[in-house]
């Protein structure tokens, strides 16, 4: 069958999946997630079916607490049901995130990860909203490129079926949510194949109903509730062999191979990055480049962050490796490190004990500060010392407290893009229009690879 080649950003392929996937979403509108919502919202409203045959009900609700409150309750009566948020979004749904997981109610939201509002508000992405929600137990799966948002997206769904653990499909907000490349669609029969349907009707039968009573949300005294949170450790335990599982079978129908943790660069390297999200491009490049200049590096990209497999990860990181350097998206001030990094060093001391490998720690592209294979390439450098700076910014000056690692800023790897265009425009004056629109001309009438990245600032319209 011929592929289906369609320019989209990572929010539109997002929401695909998840429009066809679901029988209700509830919608509350925050930047950069707001599309999302929007296109189900249109979609509904042209009658577009989902793989079931049916019209989705899409409800706009008050805010994002309603929408959680609202897909909780949609859960609760055994339907399909869905949402998208950011920020300080997805810290109102917290307490019913708490709730959907620890009732192990499979459901899929989709975040187009942005700063939290700290000294100030920033409509840009970084990973502390999600880095926020990591104690509610949801999974936590993380895309790198608008075509993994939609990939992710079906493997979320397939997953959360079979696990019974809510998941998080997470994304860079505007670097990937908003960013156009070609993407291959996945058609519906392949998203009906990924979508155990024993699993759909082990969901539904365990849908509140008078015809068949059952009791929840109850309160519990000291006698069971410490039982009761520690009877659902064996979801946890065997979710990260189902998602490989499910990252195995799309590979099959689509010829797309995931892994839960993916090394790439050189077979035996000496230093390693370990990064979640779209960053990794950045990465990717300078690794080559790296590699065909006579060094020995590499990075282990993570997919799934929450349940972690302590086992498998170690496993991903090659033997030869003597020095490490874990980047974080995010800061969490007062701790020891940032919580990739934490996550690192506990699993290195509790599987690798008694081996010397050294680990530092990074902090890069908060608030979607770029990150460039200059900055790559210094961290690489970094990492040859004696003493590398144990925790670091980059991509900053920051002469305050003196954390910032200098790189070559006239470092480059241009050459190899065949045409690169920068393009000004006012608010509202139709430039980021217009050229969406050239974007998607050039990509649909040729063959080559194209990339719409658009540096949007918080000014209003002129």
């Amino acid at each position: 069958m011929a592929k289906k080649l369609k320019i989209m950003d990572g929010n539109e392929a997002a929401a695909y999946i998840a429009y066809k996937t679901s029988e209700v979403c509830a919608i509350y509108p925050i930047t950069p997630s707001s599309t999302m919502g929007e296109y189900c919202d249109e979609w509904s409203a042209a009658n577009i079916k989902n793989i079931f045959g049916e019209v989705p009900r899409i409800m706009e609700m008050q805010s994002e607490a309603g929408a959680a409150g609202a897909v909780h309750g949609a859960l609760q009566g055994g339907t399909l049901a869905s949402t998208f948020t950011s920020s300080q979004g997805l810290l109102l749904m917290i307490p019913n995130m708490y709730k959907i997981a620890g009732e192990l109610t499979p459901t899929v939201f989709h975040i187009a990860a942005r700063t939290i509002a700290t000294h100030a508000l920033s409509i840009f992405g970084d990973h502390s909203d999600v880095m926020s929600v990591r104690q509610t137990g949801w999974a936590m799966l993380f895309g790198r490129s608008a075509q993994e948002s939609m990939d992710m997206a079906l493997i979320a769904e397939a997953s959360t079926l079979k696990t019974q653990i809510p998941f998080l499909n997470i994304f860079d907000g505007f670097r990937t949510s908003h960013e156009l490349t070609k993407i291959e669609v996945i058609p519906d029969d392949v998203i009906l194949k990924m979508l155990d349907e024993e699993a759909i009707l082990a969901f539904r039968r365990r849908a509140m109903s008078p015809e068949n009573p059952s009791i929840r949300g109850t309160a519990q005294n000291t006698d069971v509730f410490f039982q009761g949170r520690e009877a659902a450790n064996q979801f946890y335990t065997n979710a990260p062999g189902l998602v490989t599982e499910m990252m195995n079978k799309f590979g099959e129908l689509t010829g797309r191979n995931y892994k839960i943790y993916e090394y790439h660069g050189h077979p035996n390297p000496d230093r390693i990055i370990i990064i979640m999200g779209s960053g990794a491009g950045a990465v990717d490049e300078t690794v080559n480049y790296l590699n065909e200049n006579g060094e020995s590096v590499g990075y282990l990209y993570i997919r799934l962050f929450r349940p972690i497999d302590a086992k498998e990860f170690v496993k991903a990181i090659p033997a030869s490796v003597k020095s490490i350097c874990v980047l974080d998206r995010c800061k969490e001030p007062g701790a020891i490190g940032d919580p990739l990094y934490m996550d690192v060093i506990n699993i290195i001391a509790e599987e690798r004990q008694g081996e010397k490998l050294k680990v530092i720690a990074g902090r890069y592209g908060l608030a979607s500060k770029e990150f460039t294979p200059a900055m790559v390439k210094s961290i690489f450098d970094e990492l040859k010392k004696d003493s590398p700076k144990k925790h670091f910014t980059i991509g900053i000056n920051d002469d305050v407290t003196h954390t910032s690692l200098n790189y070559d800023k006239s470092f480059t790897l241009e050459k190899q893009h065949l045409f690169r265009g920068l393009f000004y425009g006012l608010g509202a004056d139709g430039t980021v229009s217009a050229n969406k629109n050239s974007i998607k001309i050039i990509g649909e009438t040729t063959d080559n690879y194209v990339q719409g990245y658009f540096v949007y600032d918080s000014k209003k319209s002129g």
